[in-house]
């Protein structure tokens, strides 16, 4: 067996290597400066290559039973990871650190030196690509992936872990006897319905609701065969609360569409808990193990389609996303709230399920909303800059409501202008996305290129214009999923936009035609842009 260690420089993967026993250990580094005297960091990147070239064919040729050796993927913008280095070994680790901790070893470091003008955000996002760059390269050839946090909970189990697979676990071959087990059950190819189970086919996590003991392991969300080892060996230490598995509730959203599906639960939870939940819950076709990762589920759903099995898929959570993303449809289940270990992942591709209900911001009663709200309605008098400021605000409100339930990632932000502006600003400050100001008497609709699209308005009215927009949208870009927000919504124009998630600060039953005058007069009133930016007629 060939592991290879991965991980940025001053990671810390030396130090952790030499704690290995009875191991062929080989220091990358060392190594391939032998191979050119010395010199390797002097070498042009071309000699480099054929250096490294030569480094894999040594390792390659070593006929030590179990070897490990360091590496690493990237050099910043520089890939240097081969398909040399992906043939020849048959496992990847991946040593993660603090950022923070990283760049002060490197300010430290003589060889490391040159890193040490990088930013703390640098390092993290270096850190982030090559941990999903190398996972990404695992799944595609069948390759196990591990990351190794460095955190003081785990970083003493290494030994014990690496022990653990040479006895013989690999998460690939754990898929392996799933998918043996699923098609004992469907043995023709057929269209499967796999859903996860913690907070998506039951309401609540199993663990954290049926067990007295909490976890740390995965704060990290990485949700490899190394945190399950860990939680695995945790769970001795906790016992469930029987009393608390009639507590659980099985969620309709999902029960909904499997119902008379031909369906099984895959779910990285405790097995003994999960037989109780099932039986108590009516639940059929159940696989629970705490040594479900999310690799795992990623590939029992390749090798099932691999298998000419249609896989429709349901999640909620980081574990789900790769599983989400392999299926051939795949449903992110979202319910009150995006889960914690998505907000910086990209899901295109997937579709999400959540409470379609508009959400109105002034119901929250928050007491700085209801003065913001104030000098927003027509008859403050109150224009120009402490409006804008008011509706900025309120636009900062909403985009950090619409950050809960949709990760900003793949998410685009169209502002409608003039009177959208300052809302759609506040929206954006606090959600973020991908910024376009668009103003429908003059531009054409963007040409946008992410899944789904966040329409900023300040004030809707009929809805007409706002679906005006939606149509023209459509036309190029039919199964974008579209978001509403706005500050104010016309109670009857809500009717027009139920098939949506409407985001609003407030519902209002009034309604007229926005004119420059500074007070209502009848059917018209005055307009929101033109109050805005201080352009309203008044006799004081």
């Amino acid at each position: 067996m060939k592991i290879a260690l991965y991980g940025l420089p001053c990671a810390g993967k030396t130090s952790l290597m030499k704690e290995l026993k009875n191991i062929k250990i080989i220091y990358g580094s060392e190594e391939l400066n032998k191979l050119c005297n010395g010199h390797f960091s002097e070498l042009p990147e071309n000699e480099k290559k054929n250096v490294r070239i030569r480094y894999t064919e040594y390792v390659n040729n070593l006929k030590d039973d179990i070897i490990i050796s360091d590496g690493h993927y990237s050099f910043l913008d520089n890939v240097v990871f081969t398909d040399e280095d992906r043939n020849l070994y048959d496992v990847f680790l991946y040593l993660y650190c603090n950022p923070q901790i990283i760049l002060n070893r490197m300010k430290q470091s003589e060889k490391n030196a040159k890193y040490a003008t990088l930013s703390n955000e640098v390092i993290r996002k270096w850190q982030n690509f090559e941990l999903s760059a190398l996972r990404s390269e695992c799944h595609k050839y069948g390759k196990d992936f591990y990351v190794i946090d460095d955190n003081e909970l785990t970083s003493c189990k290494f030994q014990d872990f690496v022990a653990f697979l040479i006895s013989g676990f690999s998460t690939y071959g754990h898929a392996e006897q799933l998918v043996k087990k699923i098609r004992d059950i469907y043995p023709n190819p057929c269209e499967l319905h796999i859903t996860d189970g913690d907070k998506t086919i039951i309401k609540q996590d199993s663990f954290r609701s049926c067990y007295k003991g909490k976890t740390q392991i995965f704060d990290r969300n990485f949700y490899t065969g190394y945190q399950s080892y860990l939680f695995e060996h945790e769970l001795k230490e906790s016992t469930v609360d029987d009393g608390t598995v009639d507590q659980i509730e099985v969620n309709g959203f999902i029960t909904e569409k499997i119902k008379d599906k031909k369906a099984i639960i895959l779910s990285s939870g405790i097995k003994e808990l999960w037989k109780k939940i099932a039986v108590r819950k009516h639940l059929l076709n159940v696989f629970a193990d705490p040594m479900i990762s999310a690799d795992t589920k990623y590939y029992v759903v390749k090798l099932l389609r691999e298998a000419g099995y249609r896989i429709i898929a349901y999640g909620d959570s980081k574990i789900d996303l790769y599983m989400l993303q392999e299926a051939d449809e795949g449903f992110l289940f979202i319910g009150d709230k995006l889960s914690r270990s998505l907000r910086e992942e990209h899901i295109a591709g997937i579709k999400l399920i959540y409470n379609m209900e508009p959400y109105i911001l002034a119901n929250e009663n928050y007491e700085d909303v209801q003065q913001d709200i104030a000098i927003c309605k027509s008859a403050s008098g109150i224009n120009g800059g402490k409006l804008a400021a008011a509706h900025l605000r309120l636009g900062q409100q909403i985009g950090s409501k619409i950050a809960e339930l949709i990760p900003k990632q793949d998410t685009a932000i169209i502002v409608l202008e003039r009177g959208g502006r300052f809302f759609g600003d506040g929206l954006y400050s606090t959600f973020g996305g991908t910024f376009y100001s668009f103003n429908p008497k003059i531009d054409s609709i963007p040409n946008i290129d992410t899944p789904r699209v966040v329409i900023v308005d300040s004030v809707i009215n009929t809805g007409k214009s706002i679906v005006k927009q939606i149509d023209l949208l459509r036309k190029s870009h039919p199964n974008t999923e579209i978001v509403i927000a706005t500050n104010v919504i016309q109670r009857k124009a809500l009717e027009l936009f139920k098939n949506y998630k409407v985001y609003a600060v407030r519902i209002s039953d009034n309604f007229y035609i926005g004119m420059k005058q500074a007070n209502q007069i009848a059917g018209t009133g005055p307009d929101t842009a033109d109050r805005l930016f201080n352009l309203i007629k008044s006799n004081f």
